[in-house]
């Protein structure tokens, strides 16, 4: 899903949507069908190493199951040096009234800054401005950018082709990018 940064070109590298049927919405990769993390970890294993700094890797940052520390040597030797909370726990953990819950993003914050120290850079894709402000007061200078993702991206179809588009900055100090579909945009780019 790339767009252009500061003419070089950004991507979410997130396999696992591979997996999810053609044409069905995004909101299927909130829902626990596949092991999000597990089709990234083998995906990783036939990447060819390179480097690749323009290139972010859709986790999920709330897997209770995942050895970090696996995710980043596998990163690391496919030379991808960015990481995302994608999907986010926003969309992902709700209480039962319908509501996100907070410790989800705690722990994505905890999770990103983790990767952070390791040399990592970030997106931190997110819905309402309080998540946005506290990933800017958190990950400091190692976000790269914020993927916005209102509840309405939820309803856009998975398909081969997708576009990362910038917003701008939009009053943050962080450039923006939200997400389209294929049927949205005429630039088509390719779902890695």
């Amino acid at each position: 899903m790339p767009t252009a940064r500061r003419g070089a070109s950004l991507q979410i590298y997130a396999p696992s949507l591979r997996s999810l049927p053609k044409g069905c919405m995004l909101v299927m990769a909130t829902l626990p069908i596949i092991d999000w993390n597990d089709c990234l970890l083998r995906d990783l294993q036939n990447v060819s190493k390179g480097t690749r700094g323009h290139i972010y890797a859709a986790i999920m940052m709330i897997d209770p199951f995942a050895c970090w520390e696996d995710f980043a040597e596998s990163l690391k030797n496919a030379g991808i040096l960015g990481v995302t909370n994608f999907p986010p726990a926003s969309m992902i953990e709700r209480s039962t009234a319908g509501a996100p819950v907070d410790t989800g993003q705690e722990l994505e914050l905890r999770r990103m800054e983790w990767f952070t120290s390791l040399g990592f850079k970030t997106l931190f894709a997110a819905a309402k401005d309080s998540e946005i402000i506290s990933a800017e007061r958190r990950l400091g200078s190692h976000l790269h950018g914020i993927v916005y993702l209102p509840e309405e991206a939820l309803e856009l179809r998975i398909c081969n082709e997708m576009e990362l588009v910038s917003l701008g900055q939009q009053g943050s100090s962080m450039p923006k990018f939200a997400l389209l579909d294929a049927a949205a945009s005429k630039r088509l780019v390719r779902k890695n």
